[in-house]
């Protein structure tokens, strides 16, 4: 079961290390012995390693579950639950699942991920909850007060809240439950809009809709979507996706690449989106095609780092203006911000912090806005009273990335204190534990579960550890009734 330990790359390249020991297990039985045998010691869990945080890292034992990956069905009442392994990729769960005409009830821009990664971290789509939101039940292998590894079964109340979206602070998730529902369809048209306010409006007809805002020319492209009358794909469904894959995740971020990475040309960054991504944006086009067709991306084709802040609904005009101005600052477009920035950020001390950024960055990838449903966890990033949130992405193909590390500390650092902006768990993070602890209410609910499931600490990493103020872990001391 255990394996020479490999050097674990993540999908941007920029968490490296080596574990000294690795494991993947094929049953519970195995996975159980495996925690036993670390239960002095930090245990992670690698998934597809499309992430860009530091959950993945660990100095001991990591854990691979894919041998976890088998999909069952069954009725419940009137609805139709999936168990799924949690080393399950979700492009096989929606595969399976579309063979007998059902899918999850979200799905994210990304289908490379497992099922226990995606909800672990909070991933979600647009227009609806995030896919933890929808978990019923789970297996968890955790450790028991006696400081024994077992598998807790988790299926309502605070423990179900907190293990949605835990980060893997309350052991290995060994399957998930949820509701699937009848697979859809969804209709498409891009949408033109010269401001985020244009750009919202649309939501009420189309509440699929994600929507960006394109650098340097500094307006904004939607893609108005919503549930299709007719469960049937469109005539020109087949040549709308050769057409995306081929001049947008092939042909933009090629382009991106070459005059952002290679040749290092803002001036050919700015040509890029002010004159030729208008040209290939077609209005007119509207396409209706299966839900796990049209709301995924071949996002992964080229290595790319990102972060993502989520704002609640009522900040979200003023948090888009305020990024707007920031990244014309960085591009050289200006060289002050606006009167009422320049108070909001005089008042938090960080007027400068902005003006040095002058120059240094171009930012060279649009700017995603998805609308988040409030869920039903205790810290994932659109958990709280708030009805929904926007996820804003900021995503950058330029190595080294330090102009855009600063760039992005600012704006997250920035963005909290003025309108109460979270970074995603699974993306750069670059905050620390007491920025966190102002963004979660049940934060302290969320450490006493996590002790509850750990006693002794060993799924706490380092990056968990400062980011959730969780206790440090007990290493020298036997737990109570050990």
């Amino acid at each position: 079961m255990s394996v020479a330990p490999p050097t674990i790359v993540n999908f941007g390249q920029n968490v490296r290390f080596t574990p000294q020991k690795f494991y993947a297990p094929q049953t519970e039985s195995e996975l159980l012995e495996v925690l036993n045998s670390h239960r002095d010691g930090q245990i992670r869990v690698v998934a597809s390693r499309h992430a860009w945080s530091d959950a993945i890292v660990s100095a001991d034992a990591l854990i691979d579950m894919r041998h976890f990956r088998a999909v069952s069905l069954h009725e419940r009442e009137v609805a139709t639950f999936a168990t799924v392994g949690g080393g399950c990729q979700v492009k096989h769960l929606l595969a399976e699942l579309n063979r007998v005409g059902l899918t999850t009830p979200s799905v994210g821009l990304i289908t490379e991920q497992t099922i226990a990664g995606a909800i672990s971290t909070g991933t979600h789509g647009s227009g609806k909850h995030s896919l933890s939101h929808y978990i019923a039940a789970l297996r968890i292998a955790c450790y028991g007060p006696d400081g024994r590894a077992m598998i807790r079964e988790v299926t309502d109340g605070a423990e179900l809240r907190a293990a949605r979206c835990g980060l893997g602070c309350l052991g290995v998730i060994a399957q998930v439950t949820f509701r699937c529902i009848p697979q859809y369809y969804v209709r498409e048209q891009a949408a033109p809009c010269d401001t985020i306010e244009e750009a919202l409006a649309g939501e009420a007809a189309a509440p699929l809709q994600q929507f960006f805002l394109i650098p340097h020319l500094w307006k904004y492209f939607a893609q108005r979507r919503v549930v299709a009358e007719q469960n049937r794909a469109s005539f020109s469904a087949s040549l709308y996706r050769w057409y995306w894959f081929l001049n947008i995740d092939l042909g933009l971020h090629l382009f991106i690449k070459l005059f952002a990475s290679v040749l290092r040309s803002p001036r050919l960054v700015r040509l890029l989106f002010c004159r030729v991504l208008p040209a290939f944006i077609f209005p007119r086009w509207v396409v209706i095609d299966r839900s796990d067709k049209m709301l995924v991306m071949e996002h992964e084709l080229f290595r790319h780092l990102e972060m993502e802040l989520f704002v609640p609904a009522s900040q979200v005009v003023a948090a888009a203006r305020f990024v707007e101005e920031v990244l014309q600052i960085t591009a050289g477009y200006r060289a002050e911000p606006s009167t009422e920035t320049e108070e909001q950020l005089r008042s938090l001390g960080r007027l400068d912090s902005l003006r040095s950024l002058h120059g240094t960055y171009t930012h060279h990838y649009a700017v995603c806005f998805r609308r988040v449903l409030a869920d039903d966890t205790l810290i994932s990033m659109s958990s709280g009273d708030d009805p929904w949130w926007y996820a804003i992405s900021f995503i950058t193909y330029v190595q080294p990335r330090e102009p855009f590390f600063e760039l992005a500390r600012f704006l997250a650092i920035s963005t909290a204190k003025l309108f109460r902006a979270r970074p995603h768990w699974g993306k750069w993070f670059p905050l620390g534990g007491d920025e966190v602890e102002r963004m979660y209410p049940a934060l302290p609910e969320f450490r006493e579960i996590c002790t509850r499931f750990d006693p002794r600490g060993v799924f706490r990493n380092a990056y968990v550890t400062e980011a959730l103020r969780l206790p440090a872990a007990i290493k020298d001391q036997a737990v109570s009734g050990r």
